[in-house]
């Protein structure tokens, strides 16, 4: 039977709907008359709107404009076009570009109305003009999947290496035995589906997997190369509790515990291969949500070669670490790279100057380095970063390691002890450079101390690293080129080829293969210390910094990375955002 509807009541029926049901209305009213109706948001005035909602530089969408619904179909986007935009903006909104003419970007969205969405799409693309149209959930799904825009969902993000079987996973032997005295919450099944899980984990080169649980049922997901997505394995309703439960016996913690958040870890060995796995639990209104870290061993200690293709910054950190004092900082946000780029340093310094006093403090331990004190914080016993690093300074240390900054005694000792004849390696959380100097002021550092101790500061964000088997270059479309010259990392009204992703079986058809640090430099002189400890504005240290060129900036770095072909232009332009 057919249902036949007036063009006001599907009109209205659209204007009413809730946001998330946007193009299934378009559906409908496309399916009940045979021309198009603009959706109004408002009531019609004398002047008609455009039909499509044109974004210019520098200003917001208006949401009561009419916004068309089209099918993707009927503009067959190339990956070309697809690539104007980072596929991690295209996941995480659920948009998709569907053409280029005249140097304007359609771009289609299954929610047009979300102005974050349409807010984050102009951050992005500030030097372009664009316009947006509807799409249905449906045939954004179906274009994602053809055009390969998922860098995980067709194999994307594998790191080389061979297959992980279930069956070959042999926890720690402190786990087992866990295992042992605990009843089973489960069954076998559940025990496999477990190992399936961390398995698939490892053999992705996953960092996190997420287990909750939604209306459908359970969920898994993996964070692969920073891009989550959902494993398509199918999993009994049923199987969701039994393997949060199997986690949580396995990572030693307490089962029957629900209300409460709880973390613990466990390990597994995969032939030669070394996989440390933190857990956490918190509870939610459908249940427990577990959340896991990986951290393998192999991927944890490695050269600062292989972590800085910049040679000014790879000078700058192998200078720093052979200092006598101060204080060596790392900043960035949380999964760029910063505790591995620490064991880097401090794995350069070992291996450097083998008589050194090396302590660290870390939460948690995240791998045992040959020849360190290691000392892991424990709330329980309120033993934290800053008594640590009190007990430390009596233990005749050359080099100190704190994991992380986070409390203001810890930034206030951690920066005395780099001016008092102790080197200093930590972590900090901050987006720039300078950023770091008005970071250490909000924990209560005063500016004369910060000036004083810092040494060397770098700052880390991730970009997904091309496949060197299967790159290589083309001239991008106007839009990017433009955008790029914006930034400054081309030319204005030039055209010049650059690095593409294209895909070959070494990186399962993905293009990508692994992430690379995109870095920040700051290098400090008398004179820029002088400055500091005068209580010159972050805005005015910045200016003195790149005139002294003391400053490597995410531009050049981005240029850098660029001009190897180990970086596309999208990448370049999402670490410059």
């Amino acid at each position: 039977m057919m249902l036949l509807l007036s063009h006001d009541v599907v009109t209205q029926l659209a204007t009413k709907v809730a946001a998330f049901s946007f193009a299934a209305a378009r559906r409908l009213a496309a399916r009940s008359i045979t021309t198009p109706i603009p959706l109004r948001r408002k009531t019609p005035t004398a002047t008609p709107p455009p039909s499509e909602v044109r974004l210019v530089r520098g200003t917001a969408p208006p949401l009561d404009d009419d916004i068309r619904f089209v099918r993707v179909s009927t503009y067959d986007p190339s990956p070309q076009v697809v690539s104007a935009v980072p596929a991690k903006l295209i996941q995480q909104h659920r948009l998709l570009p569907l053409a280029l003419r005249d140097r304007t970007l359609t771009i289609g969205m299954v929610d047009p109305t979300n102005t974050a969405s349409r807010m984050e799409l102009q951050r992005v693309l500030s030097t372009s003009s664009f316009v947006v149209v509807a799409i249905s959930q449906d045939d954004f799904n179906e274009a994602y999947v053809r055009l390969r825009i998922d860098p995980v969902r067709s194999g994307r993000g594998t790191r080389p290496g061979e297959p992980v079987a279930p069956d070959q996973l042999i926890f720690d032997q402190a786990d087992q035995e866990r295992d042992a005295k605990q009843p089973n919450p489960a069954g076998d099944e559940i025990v496999a589906l477990t190992s399936r899980v961390i398995a698939h984990a490892i053999e992705r080169g996953a960092s996190d997997v997420h287990v909750d649980h939604s209306v459908q049922g359970p969920r898994i997901r993996f964070r692969v190369q920073g891009q989550l997505y959902t494993w398509d394995q199918p999993i009994p309703a049923a199987a969701g509790k039994g393997l949060v439960a199997r986690l949580k016996v396995l990572a030693g913690l307490d089962v029957t515990e629900r209300r409460l958040p709880q973390d613990g870890r466990l390990g597994v060995r995969v032939g030669r291969r070394e996989v440390d796995i933190r857990i956490s639990t918190i509870p939610t209104s459908r249940g427990e949500k577990v959340a896991l870290r990986v951290f393998e061993a192999a991927t944890m200690l490695r050269p600062l070669e292989a972590i800085f293709h910049d040679p000014p910054i790879l000078e700058a950190a192998h200078l720093a670490i052979q200092r006598p004092y101060g204080a060596i900082v790392v900043a960035g946000p949380t999964g760029s790279g910063k505790t591995t780029t620490l064991y880097a340093a401090v794995g350069e310094r070992m291996r450097t100057r083998p008589d050194t006093n090396v302590l660290t403090v870390e939460d948690p331990i995240e791998y045992r380095l040959a020849g360190v004190t290691q000392v892991q914080v424990n709330h329980a016993v309120e033993l934290g970063f800053a008594k640590v690093v009190r007990a430390m300074l009596r233990q005749d240390p050359d080099v100190i390691m704190v994991g992380e900054v986070r409390d203001d005694d810890t930034a206030q000792l951690a920066l005395e002890a780099a001016m008092t004849g102790h080197l200093m390696v930590t972590s900090l959380h901050a987006n720039t450079a300078v950023g770091v100097i008005q970071r250490f002021e909000h924990l209560g550092c005063a500016r004369p101390l910060i000036g004083q101790s810092l040494a060397l500061v770098l700052v880390q964000r991730l970009a997904r690293r091309l496949c060197p088997r299967c790159t290589t270059t083309e001239i991008p479309p106007p839009i990017i080129l433009a955008n790029l010259a914006e930034r400054g990392l081309v030319e204005p009204n030039r055209k010049v080829a650059l690095p593409r992703a294209v895909g070959c079986t070494e990186c399962n058809q993905t293009g990508y293969a692994g992430r690379v640090a995109v870095v920040e430099m700051l290098a400090l002189d008398d004179a820029l210390r002088a400055q500091i400890m005068a209580g010159a504005s972050i805005t005015e240290l910045e200016r003195l910094a790149t005139e002294a060129k003391l400053l490597y900036s995410f531009r050049q770095s981005a240029l850098q990375l660029m001009a190897k072909q180990m970086i596309t232009p999208a990448e370049a332009l999402l670490t410059l955002a």
